[in-house]
């Protein structure tokens, strides 16, 4: 694997601040604490320019309580922290630096919480492009796709072991000034493992951290439907005990090169077909937020049914909000990936109209774009550079 040296400069440079700023301030939505704050910044960049530098450079974590939060559909609990507006600007700076570094050796079909991932096949989300390459394997090798082996690890942000990953970067980033900053960013949270969830960092850091499980189980295990994303798994085989050697292989190589366990509720199933009767047999692949069958693709039933409560919960806004509108013009894409026009006709389109929410969010933008070109009159603003 390439190292990389000389990145100091770089990371510390005009151009790099310039552009973390404006990634760690845009799209910040929600509370009007938060968007103040972030227009503040970014209004005061020029000002701020040399304390945050100064702060960049000796860059000390800030002590973090974290919040408990209940995510999804299925509530389940999750623990994450909450940087403040000038550590993710430092995060976004880091980030800036790592991501060719993080991302040339990276597997192709790992799409996890890479921003820009999708964008590279043909702009679309990463999950979405995770989606369209699954169904072309599907399609182009009906026999490798006979059986399925789906895992994921066990309590994977919070497991990751601080020194095994602080290792993998070290190979890779031969910059000791450099070095240093990350270090004090991946030992920041209490113990010995974990990567925090809610840092920008986190999902970059934990992508990398995988990448050699990705080039093992290719490369050693000659895994050819092998697909993940973040540390979820799917292998497609045409053998049901190669399936399971695999597996057993895999969860050896986390154990020993990794520090990380797999989690037990792997399976290995016949995945869906249609016999000569014409009858369907087998199961669907749910990964992604979607549903893989055999001959069609449709969404996790979670999702279809957040889509259709949020349509409900808008139809009986009065007047309809920018806020309520964005949210479920979220799902379209998501809707329009999918074969679930009957679904959408029956439960989705009685109640919303997505035309008519994409008029009421671009004219709420177009009224922030004025608001921030009047307050911005007459003063000079950073042009970022990458």
């Amino acid at each position: 694997m390439k190292s990389y040296s000389h990145l100091w400069e770089e990371y510390l440079s005009e151009g790099n601040y310039y552009a973390a700023v404006q990634n760690a301030t845009r799209h910040k939505g929600g509370k009007k604490s938060k968007y103040r704050r972030a227009r503040r910044l970014r209004e005061n960049a020029d000002e701020a320019k040399a304390e945050m530098l100064a702060y960049a450079e000796h860059f000390t974590p800030d002590a973090h309580k974290p919040k408990i939060i209940f995510d999804g559909i299925r509530r389940k609990q999750r623990k994450i922290y909450v940087p403040s507006m000038r550590e993710q600007v430092v995060h976004h700076m880091i980030i800036n630096v790592l991501k060719p570094i993080i991302l040339k050796p990276m597997y192709e079909h790992s799409y996890g919480s890479i921003p820009g991932r999708g964008a590279m096949r043909g702009r679309k989300k990463g999950t979405h492009s995770g989606k369209d390459a699954i169904e072309k394997y599907i399609r182009r090798h009906p026999k490798d796709c006979k059986y399925c082996l789906k895992m994921d690890i066990r309590k994977y942000f919070d497991s990751v072991p601080h020194d095994r990953l602080i290792t993998q970067l070290r190979r890779v980033v031969r910059d000791e000034r450099f070095m240093r900053v990350i270090e004090s960013l991946v030992n920041g949270p209490e113990g010995d493992c974990g990567i925090p969830i809610g840092f920008y960092t986190s999902q970059w850091f934990a992508n990398f951290y995988l990448t050699g499980l990705d080039h093992w189980m290719k490369q050693t295990q000659k895994a050819k439907g092998y697909f993940r994303y973040v540390d979820d798994m799917v292998v497609f085989g045409g053998n049901k005990r190669r399936l399971h050697q695999i597996r057993k292989a895999t969860e050896t190589y986390l154990d020993e090169e990794l520090g990380l366990h797999l989690n037990r509720r792997w399976q290995v199933f016949l995945f869906h077909y249609i016999d000569r009767e014409g009858r369907e047999r087998g199961r669907f692949l749910d990964f992604m937020g979607f549903r893989f069958y055999r001959n069609r693709t449709t969404l996790r039933r979670s999702m279809l049914y957040r889509a259709t409560r949020k349509a409900r919960r808008i139809a009986r806004e009065k007047p309809r909000t920018a806020h309520g509108a964005r949210q479920m013009m979220s799902y379209a894409g998501w809707l329009k990936a999918a074969d679930v026009y009957g679904a959408y006709m029956k439960w989705i389109k009685p109640h919303v109209s997505f035309r008519q929410l994409r008029r009421i969010t671009a004219a709420a933008q177009r009224r922030i774009n004025e608001q921030e070109a009047r307050m911005a009159c007459g003063e000079k603003t950073p042009t970022a550079t990458a």
